[in-house]
């Protein structure tokens, strides 16, 4: 891929918010419905670069990308698509793209699942309910209003000379008020975007299309990672190369302070193991500050609510300490005292020595020495700092997972 292409394709996901794009927003993300979640919401078998990547090469991108639109705004010019839009056949989808992009805020914004059903396909629906069950446990809501859209682009030709496609690119320009609000009315993020761009694609049988993804040109950038898409297929979960804030955790050692504006999760993989919501994906607190400030994070929600209980390792520099209501605990196995801090909520000692018993003690020693573990509200985190990302990374992290609640569950 060259460097026009990497300008080219992350400076349109610099204005795009809704619908599952874009960054002018903050929220860049690739998931599957509303505004503040952007990108790549695509399946995990859209393209996508052959070699795994590091998140600290999209530092790159970034200053490029900060040059161009510099340029652009100084010179007045504005990105622009070409629309095919001559023929009956392409003005009819243009109409049932508008009019799907529109329900598909909407729906997204009041949990409408079965609406959302209606005018996607099956996987990419799967996945949409997926984040949009996410975000009920998160117990806040995206929502998208004042939708102006301004402009349809269809990206593809329909005609005789090329026959009917079977996929369509379609892109749209539009304003509009992205939040994220939780139930008690706490808005935790709010923006209007007068000029925002997303790429949707669409599967088209000849007479209607179907939403098959949101898929930004970024998903070619250097955070789509080719072997986490088959880590997800192969394992029944959805990847999404591109993520956003939307669902960023309020509590929890590593992100205890982060901000939505700033904050970001990409790489991200969800899906069900039994009836509990399983989540993998990279996370940065602050993106380009240092290579130490991205981490590999796994979580697993749980049946059970916790005050906190923290495995810490001592590979885990970033200065951040649990708070005063926790209190510090040392095992009887000294070499393990030696590669981690161990700190519960009172009421969670019991739980915190249930987790840690001699066995997954010893697992956990040889699993890997940079793998922090903490169990807050119902969810268990494991988080590790990385330069780099990879599918076996992943599956690791799963195992993990799977263990850590094997040990918890009631």
């Amino acid at each position: 891929m060259n460097i026009a292409a990497i300008v080219i394709s992350a400076a349109i996901a610099i204005f795009g918010f809704a619908g599952g794009g874009g960054s002018s927003s903050g929220g860049g993300g690739g998931g599957g419905g509303g505004s503040y979640h952007s990108s790549s919401h695509s399946s995990s078998s859209s393209s996508s670069s052959s070699s795994d990547s590091d998140p600290i090469l999209g530092l790159f991108t970034i200053a490029i990308v900060l040059i161009v639109i510099f340029a652009c705004v100084k010179s007045g010019r504005k990105l622009s698509f070409k629309d095919y839009n001559s023929t009956a056949e392409e003005k009819e989808i243009h109409r049932q793209a508008e009019e799907i992009f529109k329900s598909y805020q909407a729906d997204w914004s009041d949990f409408n699942t079965k609406s959302i059903k209606k005018y996607t396909t099956t996987h990419y629906y799967k996945h949409a309910e997926l984040m949009l069950e996410l975000l009920q446990n998160l117990h806040r809501a995206n929502k998208v209003s004042k939708l102006k859209v301004k402009k349809v682009y269809l990206l593809d030709p329909v005609n005789e000379n090329t026959g009917t496609p079977a996929h369509l690119r379609i892109a749209f320009s539009f304003a509009g008020l992205d939040e994220v609000i939780e139930n008690d009315g706490t808005k935790l993020y709010s923006q209007y975007v007068s000029d925002a761009v997303e790429t949707w694609d669409f599967v088209y049988d000849g007479k209607t299309i179907k939403l098959s993804g949101i898929s930004q040109p970024t998903e070619s950038a250097p955070h789509l990672v080719r072997s986490l898409a088959n880590f997800a297929d192969e394992n029944s979960l959805f990847y999404s190369p591109d993520w956003g804030r939307y669902a960023l955790p309020k509590r929890g050692l590593i992100f205890g302070g982060a901000s939505m504006k700033i904050a970001d999760i990409n790489n991200h993989v969800i899906g069900k193991w039994g009836d509990l919501l399983i989540q993998l994906y990279t996370y940065a607190e602050t993106p380009g500050r240092t290579v130490g400030s991205y981490y590999i994070v796994g979580q697993i929600n749980v049946p059970k609510d916790y005050l906190g209980v923290i495995v810490k390792s001592r590979k885990f520099n970033s200065g951040k300490k649990p708070d005063k209501s926790y209190e510090k605990f040392e095992m009887e196995w000294n070499e393990f005292n030696d590669r981690y801090e161990v700190y519960a909520a009172s009421r969670d000692a019991l739980p915190a020595f249930e987790l840690l018993n001699p066995k997954f003690m010893e697992y956990l020693y040889s699993k890997n020495p940079s793998y922090s573990l903490e169990v807050v509200d119902n969810v268990i985190y494991i988080y590790a700092p990385i330069s780099a990302v990879s599918e076996k990374d992943y599956e690791d992290m799963l195992e993990v997972l799977k263990k850590a609640y094997a040990e918890l569950k009631m």
